[in-house]
């Protein structure tokens, strides 16, 4: 049976190839790893990042006595916890509202909560009502002020939805248990539901309404494209040196880097038709593309540079890959957990370890295409121009001449080094 024969050649072929059998053995646990960490199997509950903006002034007591039940709800947010366990709910922070709203575009928090300058006001007219409902007598205060909490997120933002859902439901319990409370202070048994003093709603970022989840991925779309270049520029470079064609270059005066930055224009070429084609593509099914020509541009302009990346990594997967099929197992290998790492599908756990010009940096910022992925969201998604992208693309061009240099120095050492 020829088919048997060719299943044992097949077979053979595959136990040979010891390192192309580990990265295929290999690269299914990595996957496998990264949805984990990228959906929060591997941790259970994690907080959701909020950020707590409280303008509450603050109020009196039916006793006299003075209390911001804005300070007070934000406690109790910060010491939330989930069900039987130490996780806390929420990872609050307290920025001014406009570095609140930036964060939000960037998605480095889920969701804003905005407490208004009334709010202890309204808290302390729920308790007049209450008292005034339980003890059938006129109300203590002279004026009923109701008061609205603003939950502020991008509703196309899955993390949005979900804590904007728990929020609501503290809200709601904490407006309850004030009235309890009042309640159990006068008479020691619960009464009827008083007015509706306290009030919550959910308000999108400005521009962001209709967004949907697609206008959050399709940039990360993009940026996988970009990243996925250097598989195949790695089997091309090692493909070559299989052919002879480097072999037959380096016997000339040229050199190495020569020949290596060279090749960046036509590959550049490929990165900006990727950029046009997949933009396109994403507008015809539906992206809410800002920013008009100019965000176009600057889209081009970044993607030139996470491409050059790209190469540069190409370079360092073909130094060590002996044939152009392991050179695509192992650019895909590196290139697919690195298009997660760097969030172009799913936002991962925000663990600043530093800043670095007044912005905080993580671990996944010393990855080029970090920045690239931030830069496009940041243009197409969202219609910033040169001034909202020129720190992240500036950081992106310096670890990209990096990673450039150590391509360079690799490949040359490995595959353009003189013949004796």
């Amino acid at each position: 049976m020829k088919f048997l024969s060719i299943a044992i050649k097949d077979l053979k072929e595959i136990l040979r190839d010891r390192r192309g059998f580990f990265f295929i053995l290999l690269f299914p646990m990595l996957f496998m790893l990264v949805f984990g960490f990228a959906f929060g199997g591997m941790g259970g509950n994690t907080p959701h990042n909020l950020a707590v903006i409280n303008y509450d002034q603050g109020s009196v007591l039916p006793n006299n006595q003075s209390v911001n039940f804005g300070n007070n709800l934000t406690q109790i947010l910060e010491n939330a916890k989930y069900p039987n366990s130490n996780v806390y709910v929420f990872n609050v922070t307290q920025p001014s509202e406009s570095n609140a709203d930036q964060q939000l575009k960037q998605r480095k928090i889920d969701a804003e909560l905005i407490i208004p300058q009334n709010f202890s006001q309204a808290s302390v007219s729920l308790i007049n009502n209450t008292i005034s409902s339980t003890t059938n007598t006129p109300s203590a205060s002279s004026s009923n002020i109701t008061s609205t909490l603003i939950i502020r997120g991008d509703t196309g933002y899955i993390n949005f939805g979900t804590t904007q859902g728990i929020l609501t439901g503290i809200l709601s319990q904490y407006k309850d248990e004030i009235v309890i409370d009042t309640q159990n202070n006068v008479r020691g048994t619960p009464g009827a539901q008083p007015t509706e003093y306290l009030n919550s709603k959910v308000e999108p970022i400005a521009g962001t309404g209709d967004y949907t989840t697609f206008d959050y991925l399709a940039p990360g779309m993009i940026v996988f494209a970009i990243i996925l270049l250097a598989t195949t520029v790695a089997a091309s470079l090692t493909r070559e040196v299989d052919k002879g064609t480097l072999a037959r270059l380096k016997l000339s005066k040229m050199r190495g880097f020569d020949l290596l930055f060279g090749g960046l224009i036509p590959w550049s070429l490929v990165v900006v038709a990727q950029v046009i084609i997949l933009l396109a593509v994403a507008i015809i099914i539906g992206f809410h593309w800002q920013g008009g020509l100019n965000s176009i541009l600057l889209a081009i302009l970044v993607g030139v540079i996470g491409g050059i990346a790209s190469i540069s990594l190409a370079m360092i997967i073909a130094a060590f890959a002996k044939n152009d099929r392991q050179a695509a197992n192992l650019g895909t290998l590196i290139t697919v957990p690195t298009s997660f790492l760097v969030g172009a599908f799913f936002p991962l756990p925000q663990e600043p370890i530093g800043t670095f010009m007044g912005q905080s940096f993580q671990i996944y910022d010393f990855i080029p295409w970090t920045h690239t992925l931030n830069a496009l969201r940041s243009v197409l998604t969202y219609g910033g121009g040169w001034n909202d992208i020129s720190f992240q693309v500036g950081i992106s061009v310096l670890l990209t001449i990096i990673l450039f240099v150590i391509g360079v120095a690799l490949f040359s050492r490995t595959r353009l080094r003189a013949e004796s």
